[in-house]
């Protein structure tokens, strides 16, 4: 009876440890310790229930037992660190980690490593134990082709941008499929300040003034997406180049000219910006 199963093909050992209940594992487990292997409809195990549900004391239990550490291919142990960094269960994660470290080289079907799951939801600390357990990792481009760090960057999260530069530096001059860089990310979706922290780091670099696959620097972007914020930043505060054209031609200045034009910076007086917008064809 240890190994039957529910119409949602759930043992007494998923339950258990979807319940946290240490006491009744222990006699399942000694019982019929096999029956853990089974999955459920959802192709999950009661380990993967266990990690969903941050039962530290049942995931402790079956780190002990030996042959978890042989089924690492298995669908045993399958995304196991993937939800336990989605849900932030950091002791968890460092449990895992200390045991089973092999388990931060899995990918999901979406081929995203742990490290990019815990870069989306923001979870600094569970971050930068992935980033010790494989700086590797974080050079790693999911199916979409984007790193951990794209992803921090898309949601603007400073912490974990500083983490990567202290840990991974080299990341920072990943771009995605379409030829953009962290930057152009940040600056995508107006996060302003992720976009200052990166500016005081790389104002002097490539990255902050390289384009993309289209031509289109941090400027094209800010202007594009009507980040007023940004854009003044970037005229008052930095050596933008604001003449330069992407591949249609165009520069940031003429784009500003397509839209409403209700931009209230200091800048749109500047003679030599005004010039710039005339000379457009």
């Amino acid at each position: 009876m240890i190994a039957a199963d529910n119409s949602k093909l759930e043992t007494p050992l998923h339950e258990a440890c979807c319940q946290g209940n240490f006491k009744i594992l222990v006699l399942l487990l000694d019982a019929n310790p096999w029956a853990a292997c089974k999955l459920n409809s959802d192709n999950q195990s009661a380990f993967y229930m266990a990690c969903s549900h941050g039962h530290l004391n049942v995931v402790r239990l079956l780190l002990s037992k030996a042959w978890v550490q042989g089924l690492e291919d298995d669908g045993f142990v399958k995304n196991c660190l993937h939800v336990a960094v989605t849900r932030g269960h950091t002791c968890i994660v460092r449990k895992i980690l200390e045991v089973c470290p092999n388990f931060a080289q899995q990918n999901d079907r979406n081929g995203c490593s742990p490290l990019h799951c815990s870069c989306y939801r923001g979870h600094v600390e569970i971050t930068r134990m992935l980033l010790k357990a494989g700086v590797e990792h974080a050079l790693e481009f999911n199916n979409d082709g984007y790193t951990p760090l794209h992803l921090a960057a898309m949601n603007g999260n400073t912490a974990i941008l500083k983490e990567f530069m202290s840990m991974a530096p080299t990341s920072f001059r990943c771009r995605t499929k379409n030829g953009e860089t962290v930057f152009h990310l940040i600056v995508r979706y107006n996060h302003y300040e992720a976009f200052i922290y990166l500016v005081h780091v790389f104002s002097d670099t490539n990255i902050f003034h390289c384009p993309d696959q289209n031509g289109n620097t941090i400027f094209h972007i800010a202007v594009s997406g009507g980040h007023h914020q940004i854009v003044d930043y970037l005229i008052n505060k930095t050596a933008v180049d604001i003449s330069f054209q992407n591949h249609r031609g165009l520069t940031a200045l003429y784009i500003l000219n397509l839209t409403d034009g209700n931009v209230d910076i200091k800048w749109i007086k500047c003679p030599e910006i005004q010039d710039s917008n005339t000379s457009e064809p």
